[in-house]
């Protein structure tokens, strides 16, 4: 297909991430590129052929470095996806709030090339627990909204590969933030990126849970978070994490969230300082319904 110059649709950017659309003939699509880990998401592709599609995003795939491109579609747009090259890697419960989702992906070699691959399959030691207790809340607790948006997105562009999930559908500050402090432990950030036309949230925490005091801190500011989002009357939440982090995983089941699927190669795990190839880990998508379903 040749050279595919974009960059000048780019509609927002960031340090870490880039908004762009891409109109060209029969084609229409807005993309998120994720600069921390190397990936796209592809949304409101409007018309085009689909292996068109595809060709065109292998170019951008190669052009950009990127390691893998993924779109999130419902049922019946699945096949199609799949049919040019997509693997369905997992499924997004209520994603668009009474139909589910189907994230469908495309990994690319060192070289560029799409590689040949298989969706993961689940295993039985994914779902973790708070170990039968109750945990003891932290001494000298504080937890409070972060309410300046400008902060918010400080803490976005500080977080890194931490704040793995996001964004994941826009380039811009998260809508709502936590702040938990504690005595003894780091300081940590949870944060929610917000669609209010489909009901649903990603969530992020930064840092991420290394210790057992520090995972307890994010389960109570997790909590105070997730009753925010439900006051926006979001219904779903979903997260991202490292299939092999036990504090991460550990957390989001305590949470009360499930894994509904293994995410092929979607978090960077090297420092890109380094200057190093970058090397990649799968990871788990979490989900959790927050409201009751409506009869």
């Amino acid at each position: 297909m040749g050279s595919v110059a974009f960059k000048r649709d780019i509609v927002v950017e960031s340090e870490h991430a880039e908004e762009r659309t891409y109109r060209r003939g029969e084609f229409d699509m807005r993309m998120v590129i994720n600069r921390s880990h190397l990936h796209m998401r592809i949304m409101d592709y409007r018309s085009g052929n689909y292996e068109q599609k595809c060709a065109l995003l292998d170019a951008m795939a190669r052009e950009e470095g990127l390691r893998k491109v993924f779109t999130v579609v419902e049922k019946q747009d699945s096949n199609s996806w799949r049919s040019a090259g997509f693997v369905r890697e997992a499924v997004f419960p209520s994603f668009f709030r009474t139909a589910d989702a189907y994230m469908m992906s495309r990994i690319y070699g060192p070289d560029g090339q799409p590689e040949q691959v298989s969706a993961l399959k689940s295993s039985t030691d994914e779902q973790t627990k708070f170990p039968g207790r109750k945990l003891r809340k932290p001494d000298a607790l504080t937890l409070d909204s972060v309410t300046s948006e400008r902060e918010r997105g400080e803490i976005q562009e500080q977080g890194g590969l931490a704040l793995r999930t996001l964004p994941f559908s826009r380039v811009r500050p998260p809508e709502l933030a936590v702040r938990g402090r504690a005595r003894k432990v780091k300081p940590t950030f949870v944060c929610a990126e917000v669609d209010d036309s489909f009901a649903h949230a990603m969530i992020g925490f930064s840092p991420v849970p290394d210790s057992e005091p520090s995972m307890v801190l994010c389960a109570y500011a997790g909590n105070l978070l997730i009753s925010q989002v439900l006051e926006r009357e979001i219904a779903t939440v979903f997260a991202v994490s490292p299939l092999d982090d036990r504090w991460s995983n550990e957390l989001l089941s305590g949470l009360g969230f499930k894994v509904t699927g293994r995410l092929l190669s979607h978090l960077r795990v090297d420092d890109p300082r380094d200057g190093g190839a970058p090397e990649f880990t799968n990871a788990l998508l979490w989900h959790r319904r927050i409201a009751p379903k409506k009869q």
